[in-house]
Parts: structure tokens; sequence; C-alpha cells
């Protein structure tokens, strides 16, 4: 009575199946050779979809089908790579063409730095554990001085200025957000969340609990809101109490 042959790996592909495949494979990999941008650029998309702790040297090596050892020859640390992920996505943020009047230029840099945040939620957290200074982030900080070059102002008051726009930018990013990177759900499910959050401030209202909320209108907890048309509105209430203070 013949052996009967164990199960095989591989879905039982025959072994010159499986070689032409490596091969194919090899040299798809070798019309597309392992660059420093192409590594930051994929850790970027899984940071993205992810969030920053799905990010390691052995999975990007693994979504570029290289060797973990084989990024080592661009980057030295994960650290690094965080460093050229966060400067790379600052990029984003460069206007190029900074708009004479400083109400304006403020707030397109705004808008780039809000657009590129919530495209990589990841950027909040890479800026609070300190960053180091790159190319990107000094072009962003001449950007931010060429805008509020014209106003007649010593230097502390216009740090502050700059300050007040990106922490009002962030914050309502982070806002926007609700929740960060790390706590990510499906459309449903947040969907589901926010009608529940709904019905229980409802209920809390209607057993007069919550005075203020009722008389404001504010039951639904601002989700529908347009996240958009918020941000514009509370940049326009920055600039122009910062007009008014400086009177310009």
């Amino acid at each position: 009575m013949p052996t009967k042959r164990p199960p095989t790996p591989n879905n039982g592909e025959p072994i010159w199946l499986r070689e032409a495949k490596a091969e194919a494979e090899a040299e798809r990999a070798a019309k597309t050779p392992l660059t420093r941008e192409r590594i930051v650029r994929a850790a970027m998309a899984v940071a993205d979809s992810e969030g920053l702790d799905a990010v390691s040297i052995r999975r990007i090596a693994g979504e570029l089908k290289a060797r973990p050892m084989s990024l080592y020859a661009h980057i030295e640390s994960k650290d690094d790579l965080f460093e050229l992920m966060h400067d790379a996505a600052v990029e984003e943020t460069l206007v190029g063409e900074v708009p004479a009047d400083w109400r304006e230029a403020l707030r397109l840099l705004a808008r780039f730095n809000r657009a590129a945040a919530l495209r990589h939620p990841w950027l909040l957290a890479t800026r609070d554990t300190g960053c180091p200074i790159g190319p990107a982030s000094l072009k962003r900080m001449d950007e931010s001085a060429a805008a509020v070059r014209g106003l007649d102002a010593d230097s502390a008051v216009l740090r502050a200025l700059i300050l007040a726009v990106d922490t009002f930018t962030l914050g309502h990013v982070t806002a926007e957000l609700s929740g960060g990177i790390r706590r990510r759900t499906s459309e449903a499910v947040s969907t589901a969340r926010r009608e529940a959050g709904t019905e229980y401030v409802r209920t809390q209202i209607d057993a007069g609990k919550l005075p203020h909320l009722a008389e404001a209108g504010f039951s639904e907890l601002l989700y529908d809101d347009d996240p958009a048309a918020s941000f514009e509105r509370g940049l326009d209430w920055l600039l122009a109490g910062a007009a008014g203070s400086l009177d310009q």
C-alpha cells in the first residue's frame, strides 16, 4: 500500500510554480530599487491607515517585499524613520507662495496645516514626541515668518500670533479626529456611537438636567456641524480678534 503523502505548505503548489513566482517577484523588485523615499512613503501609508504603533522595520519591509536588514542601508532605526515621516508630512503643509496680506497668509498656512494633519493624523503624535526640526520644518517656520512680515509688532507678538493660529488649527483637527489615530473605528461603528451618545444627551436634557445645553441647542453634540465651516468660522474670529488687538 503506497505511503500517504503528508500535507504540503504553500497550498500544494509545485516547486516549479513557486520558483517562477519568486523569480517574477525578484525581477519586479530589481526594477523598483529600494530607496529611502519608498521606505518613508510605505511607512506613512501604514501609519495613515493603522496608526504609528503599526509601523516597524519588519512591517515596512514586508510592505515593500524586501528583507528587513535591507532597510538599514537607508535608515539606522525606527526613530530615524519617524523623523523622516514627520518631515515628509510637514512638507505637505508648505504653501510655496505666501500672500502679502498677513491675514490671508495665516489663513492659507492654517488650511494647509489642517489638511496635512487630517491626511496624516499621526502628525499630531510625532509633533508631541518632539521630532527634531528637519528641512521641511525649517521651511514651514520661514513661511510663518513671511506671513507676518508686514505687521508692525515686536518679535514676541509675532511669535504669539503664529502660535495662536497653529494651536487653534491643531486643536480643531484633534476635535475632528475625535479620539486620534490609536482608536480609529469603521464609519458604521462611529455613526452608531454618535447616535448613542446623542440619544443619551437627549434623555438628560428631557430629564431637565442640562438646561443650558437645551437652551443652546447642543443636543446633537455638534456632530452634524460641517467641520470645514466650523474651522473657517473659528479662524475668522481668531484673525479678527488679532487684527483688533494689533489695530491693523
